[in-house]
């Protein structure tokens, strides 16, 4: 299981989603989860239909279209489940048993709490009201009929929506035009929501549901074309029968994986972040993945992370393989005190480098935009359980760097920083913010022993009466040099 998964399933990401749901919880677009809202997600099921009928006809869906929208992704998705393989069942184990039993208890008591007749009740879970052994009970909640289907087309609904009606998309957008602009295309067609969404822990499909939508989706879509002079879809025929998804599962991680990781990176990439910082099967082991189930079930945050967490030579690993302490490292204003050049990174990685000869502290530019809190948040949930916490560490250490608005400022002016207001007020606010969801103590060696590098640095330049005192001696050297003018003046007129 993917780490994101597991912690879905924790008790700390309960809490993270109770306290600030903005960022945990999904606005417009909602996935099928266990122990979801089905109020919500059929409210949210036309805007994947107006999405993935854009992509596929090229049309606006106005009021009219969305019957017919809804309609042709409920179809696609019934014609790509048919060609998915299927897997096999997991084996019945005692606590799925368990798990089962406590199920129907809880529904039983959900059912006498509501008021809800024996009749309807059994209906809804094909109960036989005069006993005996019965299928797994659905909710009150699913007594309303579903147009989406079982669980598995549910998600494969989503996965269409993903791949057809999102990723597609932002990966035309995001050939050769900078970050910014994917960010004002989206916020002009009023996708900010659905952007924010789809990084979301709630929001997470397996990778081989997504290959397996690549694979199908085309076919699936001609399907469709070819049925369509019975069907409503007849005037979309033309559309439908020229439909190009515009990638495969052998360049997926090329065309689809890369730019995601670009544009949803919290630090500033001057190019997209090569492939293999997504950790790709090699060429020719994509049609593996189902037989690889740690690989299949990895999600689009998963290789988000991967994408932002520094590569560590296997020499230094192993240096600092026996511990080390987590020093705090000296705010912005206090570095430029001491003489510290702070200078952006630009690689797109998590990676604090500090050069003593040159006191020069190389940092990772941190990107201030509409998503920047929604995907720090989910990062630091997603790496909640691991021991190495390279994306915890640096917020940590965004934390003790911006102490002030002022400290912000510092780090704007050197690149550490892009975006947000010049006063430095709105990334000092979302610092302190994303903070507070962070784990401490958290380690992550390599950053770790740059940090204290620094921290030795400007301990020992603090020593200098001159560096520790320049505030007053540059206070105390212009009233003299003042004095001094003046008092030369006077003599002057006196004389």
């Amino acid at each position: 299981m993917a780490p994101s998964e597991t912690m879905l399933e924790s008790a700390a990401y309960r809490r993270m989603r109770a306290e600030n749901p903005a960022e945990f919880v999904p606005r417009s677009v909602f996935f099928a989860r266990d122990g979801g809202s089905g109020i919500d997600r059929r409210n949210s099921l036309w805007v994947k239909a107006a999405l993935v009928y854009e992509s596929l006809t090229g049309r606006h869906v106005d009021d009219g279209a969305k019957p017919v929208a809804t309609s042709l992704l409920i179809r696609l998705a019934d014609a790509c489940h048919a060609r998915i393989p299927r897997d096999d069942p997991p084996p019945q184990t005692v606590a799925s048993v368990v798990k089962k039993e406590l199920d129907d208890v809880k529904n039983e008591l959900l059912d006498a709490k509501l008021g809800v007749p024996p009749n309807v009740a059994a209906a809804a879970g094909g109960v036989d009201v005069g006993g005996g052994e019965n299928p797994p009970r659905k909710t009150t909640a699913d007594v309303v009929p579903d147009e989406e289907g079982s669980d598995e087309n549910k998600r494969v609904i989503d996965a269409i929506f993903l791949v057809v009606g999102f990723l597609s998309r932002l990966s035309r957008a995001a050939s050769g035009i900078s970050r910014d602009a994917v960010d004002e295309g989206f916020r002009s067609t009023h996708m900010h929501d659905i952007v924010t969404d789809v990084i979301k822990l709630e929001n997470q499909l397996p990778l081989k549901l997504l290959l397996d939508v690549v694979d199908h989706v085309e076919d699936a879509v001609r399907d469709i074309a070819a049925a369509a002079p019975a069907t409503e879809f007849e005037d979309l025929k033309e559309c439908l029968e020229g439909y190009k998804l515009g990638f495969t599962r052998a360049t997926f991680f090329q065309d689809v994986v890369r730019p995601f990781c670009w544009y949803y990176s919290p630090f500033f990439n001057k190019q997209l972040p090569a492939a293999a910082a997504a950790a790709p099967p090699k060429d020719g082991q994509t049609d593996s993945i189902a037989d690889d189930p740690e690989t299949g079930s990895r999600t689009l945050l998963d290789f988000l992370h991967d994408s932002v967490v520094p590569v560590v030579p296997r020499a230094a690993s192993e240096k600092g393989a026996g511990g080390g302490k987590t020093s705090r490292m000296p705010t912005a204003r206090e570095l430029s005190r001491s003489g510290v050049r702070i200078a952006p990174g630009e690689d797109g990685r998590a990676a604090v480098e500090f050069d003593e000869t040159s006191a020069r502290l190389r940092l990772p530019a941190l990107v201030y935009d509409f998503k920047l809190a929604t995907v720090a948040r989910n990062l630091l949930a997603r790496e909640y359980e691991e021991q190495s916490k390279p994306v915890t560490r640096y917020f940590q250490m965004m934390n003790e760097l911006v102490q002030e608005a002022a400290d912000a400022r510092i780090l704007r002016r050197a690149g550490a920083v892009r975006g947000g207001g010049t006063s430095g007020a709105e990334v000092h606010e979302l610092v302190k913010r994303i903070n507070g969801y962070a784990t401490y103590p958290s380690v992550f060696m390599a950053m770790d022993v740059q940090i204290e590098k620094v921290r030795r640095f400007h301990d020992k330049r603090m020593q200098n009466f001159l560096v520790r005192y320049r505030p007053g001696v540059i206070w105390a050297s212009s009233v003299a040099a003042v004095s001094v003018v003046a008092i030369v003046a006077v003599r002057r007129n006196r004389g």
